[in-house]
């Protein structure tokens, strides 16, 4: 093969197009126009003599000839990133942006999140990671789309484009400002269906509290809704509302403020809960440091 000088920033291209199979989310990555990386995809067919990748509706397919050739470009590119000089100002600030998107629901954040910073800190050095809101129902589009690396959420998921592992499981606590109810007396059904309550709801319709209370004929005095737990402190205080909630939210909320809480006078399921990542995260080391972090912190 005739030797010619090769951009190797054309190479950077390739492996972020394979890595997002999106030419919007690798411009959007690399900092560049879409108009950017299509020109240089159009260069990168003529230097290999081959399309690389086909559109298709769900992205960028790579082609035979691009699988084979990404670990031989992500390691040429490793080789010349090792040869930089690792005490240079640019190279500090690669070591510092270690990004690693998590995505959950408040009440996970509430009760896991600080344990999850902590113990990252403690094992994975230089690792950002950021706690995206997200929620059962949109996590699994999220992960495909690539707006996170990790989910939290209640539940497994049915997605075989990812993969899942259940780290604990929770079940129903009522939480209370005590001034409104003097004693820990456990709750009657007569007073849990007397008092007004704070439902905590993404359609802010209905929450398995009135799944539980349909299933024996009775339907309770719902005040108001909130799609986040954490506006829970603000609202339950100084009210005579309730709000009946995940026992890790409740136990958080309660190590934070003035609450009490107390055992469910029906009997609530109790639930799993758990960590999901697409399968092509294994080609991510410091993500699945993250995920083996994440698992620890549940005490699994």
């Amino acid at each position: 093969m005739e030797n010619r000088p090769v951009d190797l920033n054309l190479l950077v291209v390739f492996q972020m197009l394979m890595s997002e199979l999106s030419a919007t989310r690798a411009a959007a990555r690399l900092g560049l126009s879409q108009a950017a990386v299509s020109a240089s995809l159009r260069r990168l067919r003529a230097l290999y003599g081959d399309p690389l990748f086909t559109r298709t509706q769900r992205g960028l397919l790579p082609t035979p000839r691009a699988v084979i050739l990404r670990p031989l470009i992500e390691e040429a590119l490793g080789i010349i990133s090792g040869t930089l000089d690792s005490t240079s100002p640019q190279a500090e600030d690669r070591a510092k942006v270690v990004v690693v998107r998590v995505g959950l629901s408040d009440d996970f954040e509430m009760a896991f999140g600080a344990g999850i910073i902590k113990l990252t800190k403690q094992r994975v050095p230089n690792v950002r990671v950021i706690l995206r809101q997200t929620n059962s129902f949109v996590a699994a589009q999220a992960l495909n789309d690539k707006e996170i690396d990790l989910a939290i959420t209640s539940g497994g998921v049915t997605d075989s484009r990812l993969k899942h592992i259940s780290v604990g499981s929770s079940d129903y606590m009522i939480v209370y400002d005590p001034r409104s109810r003097p004693g820990r007396e456990p709750f009657t059904v007569e007073e849990y269906l007397s008092r007004d309550h704070i439902l905590v709801s993404y359609s802010g319709l209905s929450g398995v509290t009135d799944d539980v209370l349909a299933e024996h004929g009775l339907r309770r005095k719902v005040l108001a809704a909130t799609t986040h737990f954490s506006a829970l402190s603000f609202l339950l205080w100084n009210s005579d509302a309730l709000a009946t909630i995940p026992s890790h939210a409740a136990r958080a909320l309660c190590g934070q403020g003035p609450f009490e809480m107390g055992a469910c006078p029906l009997q609530f399921p109790r639930y799993a809960f758990g960590v999901s990542w697409r399968f092509d995260t294994v080609r991510t080391p410091t993500v699945m440091q993250v995920r083996d972090v994440i698992v620890e912190s549940f005490g699994v």
